[in-house]
């Protein structure tokens, strides 16, 4: 408020599904608006086997201690984009930045920046920080947007469209950045079509590798 200006920020969130039914809890980013309240929130749709819930819950009861400390999160289902000013946010909550297809749903809702929110000090200054980051990387440039990732013991960063690194933080030092960022609207060939291009790669391949099956097996009978 005494800036008069948005803030990101990443807490859980709980709420009933029903009046008379038990609560759910979710892995949520929040934008707060300048006067303090909830302009927007994102469920974590892709969630940490075993950190954040038990697969197979079922079969798997003995594991179930795991996550008492955690509580159980229920998976998010939206992918519109958070709305700030000229802004449109698609939040990726920690190692959602691995799978190509949350960026690519949010680009296709209308998302014209990305931004990473994670938490990367159990990883240590191993080089698995690094590795989280490179992820960041391809999503810039599958996307065509500039990502801003936000971690709170580093590795922070500004990677802009093209999946070059403006800017990085150290590991487990203090930093605070403010820099401008390119809004890049429209969708890239990954965006619209997915996996049809390398789909049709292996399509022709094949379609190559039986023609010349077929030539070379004329010639031998003919020989």
């Amino acid at each position: 408020r005494p800036h008069q200006t948005y803030l990101l920020t990443g807490a859980p969130h709980r709420e009933k599904t029903s009046a008379a039914g038990p609560l759910s809890y979710a892995n949520s980013a929040f934008l707060l608006s300048p006067d303090g309240q909830i302009a927007g929130r994102y469920d974590k749709q892709h969630l940490v086997p075993f950190g954040e819930y038990i697969p197979f819950r079922r079969i798997l009861r003995f594991a179930s201690p795991l996550v008492e400390t955690l509580g159980e999160f229920t998976p998010g289902r939206s992918n519109t984009p958070l709305t700030c000013h000229n802004s449109r946010i698609g939040i990726l909550i920690c190692f959602e930045s691995i799978f190509p297809d949350i960026s690519r749903k949010q680009a296709q809702a209308g998302a014209n920046l990305l931004v990473t929110l994670t938490n990367d000090a159990w990883f240590g200054r191993s080089s698995a920080p690094m590795q989280h980051l490179a992820m960041g990387v391809f999503r810039a440039v599958e996307t065509r947007k500039t990502l801003v990732r936000a971690a709170n013991t580093g590795i922070s960063a500004f990677i802009d469209p093209m999946g070059r690194m403006q800017e990085a933080s150290p590991l487990f030092t203090e930093y605070a950045r403010s820099q401008p960022v390119a809004l890049v609207n429209g969708l890239t060939c990954y965006v619209r079509w997915g996996y049809l291009f390398p789909w049709g790669c292996l399509l022709l391949t094949l379609i190559g590798a039986e023609v010349n099956r077929r030539k070379a097996k004329g010639k031998r009978r003919k020989v």
